[in-house]
Formats: C-alpha cells, sequence, structure tokens
C-alpha cells in the first residue's frame, strides 16, 4: 500500500490567487455556453478551456453553416467573413461579462504543476472559501514548489466532513 499525503493550498501564493479568481468568474463563464449558442444559434453544451477564441464540440453542432466556420477539433476558422464576425462578438462578450482574466481550473493547477503523473493519484476537493485540499500518493508540495503545504490525513478528512455538512445545510435550506 502507498503511502498517503494530504495537503491544503498556501494561502497568498500567485496559485491560491488564481484559485480563488476562477471561482469568483466560473459562474459568469457557466453563462457564456448559452450566450455563445445564442451568437450561433444553437445549443452549446461544452466550451474549451481559454478564453481568448470560442471553441466548442463540433459534434454539438447541428447547423451546416456552423460546421464550416468551425474546424473538428472544436476551434473557429478563421478565413470565412462569419466566424471572423462570431470572434469579435465573442470577444465583446468576454470584455462585457468581465471575463478577460478567467483561467479554467485545469490550465491553474498544470502552470503551478499541482497535478499527479502517470500512476499517481491525486484527489481532492474545493472548500466555500474556495480553497483546495488534496490526498496523494506523491509529495505534492516538493512538485508544486510550495504552492501547497502538507496537512495531516485527519484534518483533511475533518474539513472534508465539514465542507459536506455545510452543503447539505445549504441544500436543505434551499428546500
Amino acid at each position: 500500500m502507498r503511502e498517503v499525503y494530504c495537503f491544503k493550498s498556501k494561502s497568498g501564493t500567485e496559485y491560491d490567487k488564481a484559485i480563488k479568481k476562477h471561482f469568483t468568474l466560473s459562474k459568469k463563464w457557466e453563462e457564456m455556453y448559452d450566450k455563445v449558442g445564442e451568437l450561433l444559434g444553437e445549443k452549446i453544451t461544452k466550451l474549451g478551456l481559454y478564453v481568448h477564441e470560442p471553441c466548442v464540440d463540433y459534434y454539438e453542432l447541428k447547423n451546416e453553416e456552423n460546421k464550416k466556420i468551425f474546424k473538428k477539433d472544436g476551434t473557429l476558422k478563421k478565413s470565412f467573413k462569419k466566424s471572423k464576425q462570431l470572434l469579435a462578438d465573442y470577444k465583446e462578450l468576454i470584455t462585457k461579462t468581465g471575463l478577460e482574466e478567467y483561467v479554467s481550473l485545469a490550465a491553474i493547477s498544470f502552470s503551478h504543476n499541482v497535478m499527479r503523473s502517470n500512476g499517481e493519484s491525486l484527489k481532492g476537493f474545493v472548500t466555500n472559501d474556495y480553497d483546495m485540499y488534496f490526498k496523494a500518493d506523491f509529495d505534492l508540495k516538493e512538485r508544486s514548489n510550495g504552492m501547497v503545504v502538507p496537512i495531516t490525513e485527519i484534518e483533511y478528512q475533518e474539513k472534508y466532513l465539514e465542507e459536506l455538512k455545510k452543503r447539505r445545510e445549504s441544500q436543505e435550506g434551499k428546500l
């Protein structure tokens, strides 16, 4: 059996700030699905991870005109007048909604080396205060250059249960 290591995102680090910004903007990003769908006149349920240009699930597109302006990998073809207009409209939406600095959680974790390699295990959760907690079978602190701090497995479990309790109480309050 492999050893278990537990960690918490280190407060005040660039990683911590990026995580908090991500979760602050993520609700607005979720609204972009419908807004991009409106631009295309289609239902969009998947968007790429970066905000600089629209990236959709090509196979989700039904309209033949839309299929012409997107590549099969979901990126926008730049050579069509309609794609240039879509890109301009999309950038305007990003600016209007204040999402210029939105970065996906996966991209943040990758850029700060808060990730696993092949054969390694990494699990985690986020608190209501947007702190990240991790359980791994390797030393994440070393890999992430100090973006996380070690905690005990008991601290990890206690925080996990505390967050579950908060979410349950929140959901019961909505019923």
